[in-house]
């Protein structure tokens, strides 16, 4: 299949950001506001000094936009849910923004969403519940109500990417630095709000936040925002999925974490439902119709009908002999 490889390379982006689970949990200060500002800003001007440029025209506000959504408003919501309800509770919630992708690209984008492509998110998301949950989770109405927000954030956020693409003749690197910077304008005022000035790091702190910033931030990133504005939704929505199956892999090599078989379970259930995205194949040919000839492909067919039969009439007659000409 031609995206394959750009299939590939895109889901790199979550399964990189993946690791800031465990970079949060032991190398960030206790200022989830301010980190998450520090992680976008830098990773935006880098990569605008990589590919610097500056958003024309209606490109300044859907940076802005786009930055909010993928980055910013996705944070915020991230960060409640996660302070109000269970780690993997908060996990799960997030991880159908993949069913909120599809079903708004069918309406927005008016792409053909077929039953494989839900069924795929289906299954990712019982993989990312196998993976995540306890039986001691517990809910809590604002909390999940958060959840929904940051699937629907994320969700909205990357239709509207594959909508707007990038300006001709603009490199996806200037793109991503545009929408990171965005997110930056969007969460500066709220750490100021919500945790004042911002905190001093220490040595161990700063080498989390560059981690944060330079390699989940910028590269993760822009290998997501490039696949997702190239790729059709059906196809990237599932992808954010492989974030949980990192962090469960980190937290077992480096953690020392036990990895039981409902989780092992649920990791093969996300990297199915990736594979299965990308080899409709496998199952759209139980639920997919052969396409109907179009009046071009019916023309052609009846155009050569009257040479076949001239060719299989040559053949029926065969050779004639030096005696039948006589």
């Amino acid at each position: 299949m031609k995206n394959s490889a750009l299939l590939v390379r895109t889901a790199l982006g979550p399964a990189i950001g993946g690791t800031l689970f465990y970079v949060a949990a032991h190398y960030l200060p206790p200022t989830p506001y301010w980190d998450g500002f520090l992680r976008v800003l830098p990773a935006g001007l880098l990569l605008l000094a990589i590919r610097p440029a500056l958003p024309r025209g209606s490109w300044w506000w859907k940076s802005l936009v786009l930055g909010m959504l993928n980055m910013g408003l996705f944070t915020v919501f991230l960060l409640i849910s996660a302070q109000r309800l269970p780690g993997g509770v908060a996990a799960t919630l997030n991880s159908t923004s993949s069913l909120v992708a599809i079903a708004v690209a069918s309406v927005v984008l008016k792409e053909k969403i077929r039953p494989h492509h839900y069924i795929a998110c289906v299954v990712g998301v019982i993989g990312v519940a196998l993976l995540v949950l306890r039986s001691s989770a517990s809910l809590d109405a604002i909390g999940v109500l958060a959840g929904v927000g940051s699937a629907s954030s994320m969700g909205i956020g990357s239709v509207l990417a594959r909508k707007w693409g990038r300006p001709e003749g603009v490199h996806s690197l200037t793109t991503a630095g545009w929408t990171l910077l965005g997110a930056a304008v969007f969460l500066l005022p709220l750490a100021f709000l919500f945790e004042g000035a911002p905190p001093s790091f220490s040595g161990k702190e700063l080498f989390g936040l560059a981690w944060a910033a330079f390699v989940v931030g910028a590269l993760g990133f822009a290998l997501f925002l490039s696949g997702v504005q190239r790729l059709p939704v059906s196809q990237s929505a599932p992808l954010p999925l492989m974030n949980p199956v990192t962090a469960a892999i980190l937290g077992w090599v480096a953690v020392g974490e036990r990895l039981t078989l409902p989780q092992l379970l649920g990791g093969v259930l996300v990297c199915a439902a990736i594979v299965l995205v990308a080899n409709p194949n496998l199952l759209g040919r139980f639920f997919t119709k052969p396409e109907p000839e179009t009046e071009t492909e019916t023309a052609a067919t009846a155009a050569t009908e009257p040479e076949r039969a001239e060719v299989t009439a040559g053949a029926t007659d065969g050779p004639k002999t030096a005696g039948s000409t006589s």
